[in-house]
């Protein structure tokens, strides 16, 4: 998606939280919290001095990305919304099992491995081929470079115990949105963990005035099999939007 977008004259974006990529990581889970991971986005935002941004989020992008949106919307003049959440006990995963059957299975694996988490093994399970596995585990070439990655999915509130000033900030971010009225674009795949049901609906019951556009297969990571043509929505939304490049 990257490359594809930037050959069309966009300036693109792709931050690597603290944890991730070829950012500095913490070896205690403790370190990992919704509000670094939210601070880390606005002081990133910030320091680039960035405006007029289309912001994509995606997976826990979702809970995080559109958490800032209400800190900094006057910088941020459209969304991009690909196979994500934003969850609370307003529609907790006991209301919606079904669709969340692949959140709990993950986050069981990630409560007994912890810091061992097999990331090559799963990430095999998404049918990722092998040279691109080892791009996705190169940045933890051990446990002790993990706990970011086994303490996210913990960070997101699905169930009734889950952490209360998490559950009240994705309150307040939706009640946000809905008062959003700048472009919105979803780009849902129909077999993904978050791609259809509950969470699709949500998302077209905040922003009634986006544009829905169904994208179909590729599964959860679907930028690795469909980024060419979620792209290619992407580039004819903002031209539509004429968002400034």
């Amino acid at each position: 998606m990257i490359k594809s977008l930037a050959s069309s004259g966009y300036r693109v974006i792709a931050l690597d939280f603290i944890g991730f990529g070829k950012s500095d990581k913490y070896s205690s889970l403790d370190m990992y919290t919704h509000d670094l991971h939210t601070l880390t986005l606005r002081l990133f935002i910030e320091h680039l001095k960035l405006s007029k941004i289309t912001l994509v989020v995606h997976d826990w992008g979702g809970p995080v990305g559109l958490s800032v949106v209400k800190e900094v919307p006057n910088l941020i003049d459209s969304l991009c919304i690909l196979n994500t959440v934003l969850p609370c006990r307003d529609d907790t995963v006991l209301k919606h099992l079904v669709n969340m059957f692949h959140f709990l299975t993950w986050s069981a694996v990630i409560f007994v491995c912890q810091t061992h988490l097999p990331l090559g093994y799963l990430l095999g399970y998404a049918s990722i081929d092998s040279k691109t596995r080892r791009g996705y585990t190169a940045p933890f070439p051990n446990y002790r470079y993990k706990a970011g990655v086994a303490r996210w999915p913990q960070l997101v509130p699905m169930l009734p115990w889950s952490n209360k000033r998490i559950i009240e900030d994705m309150r307040t971010t939706k009640r946000f949105l809905r008062t959003w009225r700048k472009p919105v674009l979803l780009l849902f795949s129909d077999d993904g963990i978050s791609g259809s049901g509950a969470s699709k609906e949500l998302f077209k019951s905040l922003f009634p005035h986006g544009e829905d556009i169904p994208i179909k297969g590729g599964g959860h990571l679907y930028q690795e099999f469909k980024g060419e043509e979620l792209a290619e929505h992407l580039a004819r939304f903002l031209k539509k939007h004429s968002t400034v490049k």
